[in-house]
């Protein structure tokens, strides 16, 4: 990459996932130009996290020919409740005593650079709004389906928090009030119906009724093998069971949209994370199971759509921030 002297052209956008760590250096175009992406575990103590944000920060800063007057700032996604006011990260699950660390202060002190930090879906819907399936909307929702079911929500151009800055978890709103347990301790969650591993419970018990499922073959006999992208391949190969699988995702995804249109009556609802990549048959249940439930108008109205971004929606939305919030 050309070294623009005295131009802050770029932003350092990072991604800290329960799997990768994902740094990058990305234009105002929402380019990226060059990206690292190390495995997590690497850093399960608080102090190696934080010391690898920032060298690996200044490595690929350096590695692009820059400097620090060529950057405009650093945005941080990370998953779980992020105080974005204070820049403070409550909790992060899979690093051991990272809990109330003040990110923002300790990241700015390290690279002299202005950061900002947001919970990772809502750095998804941020860079879904600004470069992907969500530009030009005075509403949107974004829901990523994966381990969990996380959401983000953007009105009127900028991403919406809510008063504890915990707004938009939708994985977490109730669809069946004596459903089944989710790990949050409530009953019903739209997460305990259509997370990664709930989706694999419901195609094994499925499988165990109809043994000749593709899924089976796929997967060499070992059912604990089976992954949502396996139940996928099944399903584009004509599988009965598979669809079946992803139909009733669809469906309680629907029922969960549903209650969501009727209360914020969204222009557009953007749904990414691994299980989106189901495509079709997922996104026809989704749209079916909204029509049947939601009201008319609004219902008729929003444009549900599969994310732009991919993977990279988290680096890209965190250099969107640092847009926002310096702009």
């Amino acid at each position: 990459m050309r070294k623009r002297s005295g131009k802050k052209r770029y932003v350092v956008g990072i991604d800290v996932g329960g799997t990768n760590l994902k740094i990058a250096i990305i234009g105002l175009d929402g380019k990226i130009y060059k990206k690292l992406t190390l495995p997590t575990k690497k850093f399960n103590y608080k102090k190696k996290l934080i010391d690898a944000l920032a060298s690996h920060s200044k490595k690929i800063i350096n590695e692009c020919g820059l400097a620090e007057k060529n950057i405009l700032g650093v945005g941080i996604g990370t998953p779980g409740l992020v105080d974005s006011t204070n820049g403070v990260i409550h909790y992060l699950v899979n690093i051991k005593g990272f809990k109330e660390v003040p990110l923002k202060k300790i990241i700015e002190s390290k690279l002299k650079l202005p950061t900002f930090l947001d919970n990772d879906v809502n750095m998804m819907c941020l860079g879904e709004l600004c470069y992907g399936s969500g530009i030009g909307a005075k509403s949107l929702v974004c829901v990523a389906l994966g381990t969990g079911v996380g959401g983000g929500i953007a009105l009127e151009g900028n991403l919406y928090r809510g008063f504890t800055l915990s707004a938009g978890e939708i994985g977490h709103t109730t669809i069946n009030e004596d459903g089944p347990l989710c790990n949050c301790g409530n009953k019903g969650c739209l997460e305990a119906y259509v997370g990664n591993s709930y989706i694999v419970k419901d195609a094994i018990r499925r499988i165990r009724q109809n043994k000749n499922s593709l899924i089976v073959k796929l997967v060499n006999g070992k059912l604990s093998h089976i992954t949502p992208k396996i139940i996928s391949k099944a399903a584009y190969k004509g599988d009965k069971t598979a669809k079946d699988v992803l139909r009733s995702a669809g469906s309680h995804i629907g029922v969960g949209l549903a209650n969501i249109i009727n209360v914020l009556n969204p222009e557009k609802i953007v749904i990414g994370g691994g299980v989106a990549e189901a495509g079709k048959i997922l996104f026809d249940a989704i749209k079916a199971s909204v029509r049947g439930r939601a009201m008319k108008v609004p219902a008729a109205a929003v444009e549900i759509l599969k994310a732009k971004l991919g993977e990279d929606a988290g680096l890209i939305g965190a250099a969107a921030l640092v847009l926002k919030e310096i702009d």
